[in-house]
C-alpha cells in the first residue's frame, strides 16, 4: 500500500510531514521535467534514498541528486535541478507548503 507521498510503504521509517510534502513536490517536478515515461524511476530512487538513511529535511538534497542522476539528457536534468533547488531553498526559508 502506498504512503501519502505515493511511494510503497514497505519498511519505511517515519518521515516528517514536511519531508513527505517536499517529496511529493519533487516527484511532481521530476515528472514535469522528465515526462511520465520516467515515472517508474521514482519508486526505485525513493527506496534507494530511504536505504541511505538520510531522511530528514537536510537529506532531501540527496534525494534531488538521486532523481537528477536518473535523467540522462542534460536539458531536462538542468531544469529539474534548478527548480528542485528552489523547492529546497523555499523549505530552508521556513515557508514549506
Amino acid at each position: 500500500m502506498p504512503d501519502s507521498s505515493g511511494h510503497p510503504a514497505q519498511h519505511q521509517p517515519k518521515l516528517l510531514p514536511v519531508v513527505r510534502r517536499v517529496i511529493q513536490q519533487l516527484d511532481a517536478l521530476f515528472i514535469d521535467c522528465a515526462g511520465t515515461s520516467e515515472a517508474p524511476w521514482l519508486a526505485d530512487t525513493y527506496r534507494y534514498w530511504l536505504a541511505g538513511g538520510r531522511t530528514g529535511p537536510s537529506g532531501l538534497r540527496h534525494y534531488v541528486q538521486a532523481l537528477g542522476a536518473q535523467l540522462s539528457t542534460p536539458e531536462p536534468r538542468a531544469t529539474f535541478m534548478q527548480q528542485a533547488e528552489r523547492v529546497l531553498i523555499h523549505l530552508q526559508s521556513g515557508y514549506a507548503n
